[in-house]
């Protein structure tokens, strides 16, 4: 990891304004600056940029950070490559700085491995391997491009890492060997699979001159392995969305390596699981604008319905690739070329156009109950559309497709849209947090210890304990940044726990509190008090617990004496 102090020194030298300033326009306005905010679609400048305290805060959407987290969301690279970029532009030679991971050693084993399977690609015995991938339309420069391998029936990975020192149950535990000394894979073409930083952490290897039952085999999931948490091409993906400013998602890392044979780069895969909230929230930092294109067939249908309900949960609309004959992106390409290709990208359907094409199937539009079935469930997906001039279109095109008077047709989508309207109120008041008068102490004593070093103390000295885990462990983290550093900077904190996305969310959520910046002291003491109270009441309740399930005489006398004593009576 690159030193903390290093990491200080270029955000004091990197203004938070000027940064900024480089990809959004920026208007003073008092003593910050205000701009539209590019991590929602914001339509009237919601961002402000404090010079004062290097930050900035979207009261939209709440994006909240310091300098390396505005260009680390913007430019969808991670906190420290954000570090790196700034730091080169002010002359720092961070490069020799590597991140220190406690897998590192898993992530140079496999680094070693894909090494292997690749020379052995390039030697005599990879020839007829070789030959099979170009028969399969992939040259020289593709298989350079990702890293594909072979490996050998006389040729032992295992021996060579136990020979470089690494142990077999460590081999085994990676997913690369087995119980036997033997290799795992044998006589296959290797397909090297990345985390998002673009490490090689898993294979999958594919026959290619011989019968076998299992046409790929894939590492097991190990700690590096999480194949729900990760997309295929990732890392090389998101160097391309300055270019294409959309992703496409597809199923298989074949699709993607087709894909980028015709010059489409911007394509990531989920590896045969099914789209995960996870991979959805990695997309969500590449971009807003995502392409759906999985397989042809039936299961690629409910793959993509399934992955736009987990898009739609965190509010991004995809568009919708379907592919005929129930043909892969792979076999598409294949089979009808690039441009062909283009083409579907361009006509890339909307979620609402999708719904509504698989609601038409097995309707017999010659028969007037199925036409009212269809519109009838068209309407009701409609409803669900935040999109007033969207809804409005197709309301007048299925006036126009089935001779039905438009005002029936919007009468029926409000009587819907009123009924979702109640029960989404319902939802919401149901589902409102009520804050506990200890959660809103504990928040603002947090709040104001960023901002006086006197009530840090009157915390550290006073607070043992906070109810909340997750405000126990920013405390501690407050109370450790200042003592290493002696001082309260937040712009520089935001830094300083950059690495635990849990903490800063709730660092985020507690700067956007609407709070005053002035206290006064007796409002501190109070805070303090409440929490003091809830250790009291949280310890008596414990207590009381034991006294209930104890039945020895002597030691209910002596839990109830320690009840007395907590509640301070003599």
């Amino acid at each position: 990891m690159i030193n903390n102090d290093v990491i200080n020194e270029i955000r004091n030298k990197s203004d938070i304004v000027s940064i900024i300033s480089n990809y959004v326009p920026l208007t003073k306005r008092g003593k910050n600056y205000f701009g539209v905010c590019p991590f929602h679609d914001d339509h009237s400048p919601s961002m402000s940029v404090s010079p004062e305290k290097q930050i900035y805060t979207c009261f939209s959407c709440g994006a909240t950070g310091n300098v390396f987290t505005f260009v680390s969301e913007y430019e969808h690279i991670s906190f420290i490559e954000a570090v790196k970029l700034l730091g080169n532009k002010l002359g720092y030679n961070l490069t020799t700085h590597e991140k220190v991971d406690t897998k590192s050693g898993d992530y140079k084993i496999y680094e070693i491995a894909s090494k292997f399977y690749q020379n052995n690609l390039n030697s005599s015995l990879g020839k007829k391997a070789i030959e099979y991938l170009e028969n399969r339309g992939l040259n020289r420069e593709t298989i350079k491009k990702f890293g594909i391998g072979l490996s050998l029936n006389k040729s032992s990975l295992t021996e060579l890492l136990i020979n470089k020192g690494i142990k077999l149950d460590k081999l085994i535990e990676l997913g690369l060997s087995n119980t036997m000394s033997n290799d795992l894979f044998l006589n296959r073409i290797m397909f090297p699979l990345y985390d998002l930083n673009g490490n090689v952490v898993a294979f999958s290897g594919r026959i290619y001159n011989m019968k076998d039952n299992s046409k790929y085999i894939n590492t097991k999931e190990t700690s590096i392995f999480k194949k729900g948490n990760l997309l295929y091409n990732y890392h090389n993906a998101r160097e391309h969305l300055k270019k294409n400013d959309y992703v496409i998602i597809m199923e298989g890392f074949m699709d993607v390596i087709r894909a980028s044979t015709v010059g489409i780069n911007n394509c990531v895969a989920t590896m045969g699981t099914a789209f995960t909230k996870e991979q959805a929230n990695i997309i969500r930092k590449m971009t807003d604008n995502v392409i759906l294109c999985f397989d042809g067939d039936k299961a690629g249908e409910e793959a993509t319905i399934s992955a736009i309900k987990v898009l739609e949960d965190i509010e991004i609309n995809p568009k919708i690739i379907r592919l005929e004959d129930d043909l892969d992106p792979d076999e598409y390409i294949i089979k009808n070329g690039k441009e062909a290709f283009l083409n579907k990208i361009d006509t890339s359907i909307n979620v609402i156009d999708y719904k509504l094409s698989l609601l038409k199937k097995n309707k017999n539009f010659h028969n007037l109950e199925d036409i009212s079935e269809y519109i009838d469930n068209s309407i009701k997906e409609l409803v669900k559309v935040n999109d007033d001039i969207l809804v409005e279109l197709t309301l007048k095109k299925f006036e126009a497709e089935y001779k039905i008077d438009y005002e029936i047709l919007k009468k029926k989508y409000e009587t819907y849209n009123n009924k979702k309207d109640i029960k989404e109120v319902k939802v919401v008041k149901n589902n409102k947090k009520v804050i506990t008068i200890y959660e809103k102490a504990e928040r603002s004593l947090i709040y104001y210890m960023l901002k006086s070093v006197d009530v840090l103390t009157l915390v550290e000295h006073n607070i043992s304990y906070f109810p909340s885990m997750e405000i126990r462990y920013l405390s501690n983290e407050i109370i450790d940044f200042y003592h290493k550093y002696g001082k309260i900077d937040v712009a520089d904190f935001i830094s300083f726990i950059s690495s635990k996305e849990e903490l800063l969310k709730v660092l985020y959520e507690i700067l956007n509190m609407d709070m005053k910046d002035e206290y006064t002291n007796l409002e501190i003491e109070d805070y303090i008090s409440v929490i003091k109270k809830y250790f009291k009441k949280s310890k008596i309740s414990k207590l009381e617990k034991s006294l209930k399930e104890e039945t020895d005489p002597l030691k209910q006398a002596k839990i109830l004496s320690e009840i007395m004593a907590v509640k301070g009576v003599k």
